[in-house]
């Protein structure tokens, strides 16, 4: 079977824009609390940076907005997918369902899906409790329904796992890359400055 190099590249393109897109729909989530009470906040690709004059007691709702801003991209993107399907479909939903398939990695190899208190923080505000792994199993469902729709209206062969097994190292590749780039790009020019914090 001859490769299509060029719908190739396009289909990982839209895989890495769709994953790049979620990341940054999640850190707007994180800052929509702090700008709807009047605090300076700024969402990058992969970090959002806080006023230091933002109330502690913000905290919780800052995480849970960035959870909420992830849910809603991938619940998005799922409906799309279920509803309409063209050429990129797949990737757009891959690249969707990619995030919350890394939190669930790390949440079965690490017992947390993500550093810091983030999800406790999110888990708290919705009422569960803080030391649970709600936040954790929200996303290991979406990733699963996202993954069982695909499954179900491409019907791929065996073949497929070897390009999942590529798509999955690489995006963990990309993703850690991204995170220690934007930090390397944003953190100085955030962190340094008066007031400005997280």
């Amino acid at each position: 079977m001859k490769i299509d190099y060029k719908q190739e590249s396009k289909l990982w393109a839209t895989y890495f824009a769709t994953i790049l897109i979620a990341m940054f729909v999640h850190e707007v989530g994180h800052c929509i609390p702090e700008w709807v009470h009047g605090y300076f906040a700024v969402p990058t690709l992969a970090k959002e940076y806080s006023s230091d004059f933002t109330p502690k007691d913000l905290n919780q709702p800052i995480a849970l907005g960035g959870i909420l801003g992830s849910v809603f991209f991938t619940l998005t993107i799922l409906l799309l997918y279920i509803i309409k399907k063209n050429r990129i479909s797949s990737s757009v939903l891959a690249g969707a369902i990619a995030m919350p398939g890394l939190y669930s990695f790390m949440f079965f190899i690490k017992g947390r899906g993500h550093d810091g208190t983030e999800f406790q923080d999110a888990q708290s505000v919705l009422g569960f409790s803080y030391s649970g792994h709600s936040i954790e199993w929200i996303f290991f469902t979406l990733f699963l329904v996202g993954s069982i729709a695909w499954y179900l209206k491409t019907k791929p062969g065996i073949r497929i796992i070897k390009r999942l097994l590529i798509g999955f190292v690489v995006t963990v590749i990309i993703t850690s890359v991204l995170q220690d780039t934007n930090n390397a790009i944003f953190d100085p020019i955030f962190l340094t400055k008066s007031g400005i914090g997280k």
